[in-house]
C-alpha cells in the first residue's frame, strides 16, 4: 500500500518547497534533457502539490498527474487557480496506472520510490506506459553537506533505543538503478541545482514534533511522546538555543533513463 500524503497537504510546500531560482533550474534542465517541444506528453505518478510540474504547465506542455492523496492535488489545484486545458489530473495508485501502454514521452518521478513499498510495480507501469523512445526521470535532492542530518541521526538513535527503528518503506537508489538497468535503459547522472538552506534548531524541533515527515507516522503515540522529549533535551544540550541556525549545502539530482534496449 503507499503512503498517502493527506495529513500533511496543508504544509507540504512550506516544509519541502524549492527556491524560486533552484525550481527555475530544474525547469530549464528537465525541458533540455527532454528535448521537450509543444508536442510532448509529460506524466509524472505521485504529482502531489505540482512542485515540479506547475512550472511546466505554466510554460504550456501537456501534463497528466496520478496521486492516492487529493488533499495533495487539490493544493495543486488551489495554486493553479483551477486546471488548465493541458493539465489532467486522476487520482490512482501509481502501482496500477489507468493508461494505455506507449502514451507518454516523458515521466517523472520525484521524492517517491523510497516512500513505495511495491516501487518495483511502479518503476515496470512507468515502462509500460512509456513510448518506445521515452524518456524517464528520476528526481530527488542530496546534500553534500547538512546540519540536518546530526538531527536525523540522533533521532534514529532514540528511536532505536525504544527498539521502534525508522520503517524502511521502498527503494534505495541502488535498487533503482539496478531494476532501471535490468530494463534495458542507458542511464544519465546530471545536478540540475545547488542551493545552501538554514533552519534554526528550533524549527527542526517543531518540524519533528509536527510529525512533518512520513518516517515518524508510524510511530505509536506513547513512543513518540517519550522519543520527542529526549530529542528536545539532546538539542538543549548539543546547541546553545533554539536559536542556533543550522545550515545545509543540498543539489537536485536527476536520472535520466534512455536508450531502451
Amino acid at each position: 500500500m503507499s503512503i498517502s500524503f493527506d495529513r500533511v497537504a496543508s504544509i507540504y510546500d512550506a516544509t519541502r518547497g524549492l527556491p524560486e531560482a533552484v525550481l527555475e533550474q530544474v525547469t530549464e534542465c528537465v525541458v533540455r534533457l527532454t528535448s521537450a517541444t509543444a508536442d510532448t506528453k509529460f506524466f509524472e505518478p505521485g504529482i502531489g502539490t505540482g512542485r515540479i510540474a506547475v512550472p511546466l504547465v505554466q510554460k504550456g506542455y501537456s501534463y497528466t498527474g496520478v496521486d492516492i492523496s487529493e488533499k495533495m492535488m487539490d493544493e495543486l489545484r488551489s495554486k493553479m487557480q483551477g486546471v488548465p486545458n493541458n493539465l489532467t489530473l486522476l487520482k490512482a495508485d501509481a502501482t496500477s496506472l489507468p493508461f494505455e501502454d506507449n502514451c507518454f514521452d516523458v515521466a517523472l518521478t520525484v521524492h517517491l520510490l523510497h516512500l513505495v513499498p511495491a516501487w518495483r510495480a511502479v518503476l515496470a507501469e512507468i515502462r509500460r506506459v512509456l513510448k518506445p523512445d521515452g524518456v524517464f526521470l528520476h528526481c530527488h535532492s542530496s546534500a553534500s553537506f547538512s546540519g540536518y542530518d546530526i538531527f536525523e541521526k540522533q533521532w534514529k538513535a532514540i528511536l532505536e533505543q525504544h527498539e521502534f527503528p525508522l520503517a524502511r518503506y521502498g527503494a534505495t537508489e541502488a535498487e533503482v538503478m539496478e531494476v532501471l538497468t535490468e530494463q534495458g535503459a542507458m542511464l544519465e547522472k546530471v545536478t540540475a541545482a545547488e542551493w545552501n538552506s538554514s533552519r534554526t534548531v528550533g524549527e527542526l524541533l517543531y518540524a519533528y514534533q509536527g510529525r512533518f515527515f512520513s518516517s515518524s507516522w508510524q510511530i505509536p503515540d506513547n513512543i513518540f511522546s517519550q522519543a520527542i522529549q529526549e530529542l528536545k533535551d539532546w538539542a538543549l544540550r548539543t546547541y546553545e538555543s533554539q536559536e542556533t541556525v543550522i545550515y545545509s549545502n543540498s543539489r537536485f539530482e536527476l536520472t535520466v533513463a534512455r536508450h531502451w534496449s
